[in-house]
């Protein structure tokens, strides 16, 4: 049996490789100036950010591990959140929900610019939906405690 003949035309090498990589240029060149406008200055590092870094890198692997890195990231969160209980797991550093939110926030601007059509980034967006909704239900049931004890 004969092997399918392509219907396309062969490509040209008539177009330069000068024209070729000043469109990649322009291009690196248009992406560079609109994620450099969106990040804002970061600060320094802190434990913080190093947790929540780790989390979200893990989050980028696989799926496989999302719940348990909600779990971890929901602990941070209510570490920073809200009062200690006891002494004994009390750190160094005390961040608020403010310095927690803006790590959030810092970790989503950098996954913003990021394509759809990356595997990366809809892990990440993934990761992020479960936690949001984990976190809201989490949320409601200590809302609906507090009342009850009130």
């Amino acid at each position: 049996m004969p092997g399918r003949v392509s219907s396309r035309a062969p490509r040209a090498s008539a177009q330069s490789t000068s024209t070729r990589k000043s469109a990649v240029q322009k291009r690196s060149a248009n992406n560079s100036k609109e994620s450099d406008a969106e990040i804002p200055d970061e600060g320094e590092t802190t434990a913080l950010r190093k947790h929540i870094g780790a989390v979200f890198a893990d989050a980028q692997k696989s799926t496989t591990g999302h719940r348990k890195l909600v779990i971890n990231l929901r602990k941070i969160q209510e570490a920073c959140c809200y009062e200690p209980t006891s002494k004994k797991g009390r750190q160094d550093d005390q961040f608020d929900e403010e310095d927690f939110n803006g790590e959030i926030v810092r970790c989503v601007l950098r996954i913003l610019p990021i394509k759809k059509s990356e595997s990366v980034g809809d892990r990440v967006i993934r990761f992020l939906g479960v936690f949001l909704r984990v976190a809201s239900e989490k949320g409601k049931v200590s809302r609906q405690m507090a009342q009850v004890e009130y």
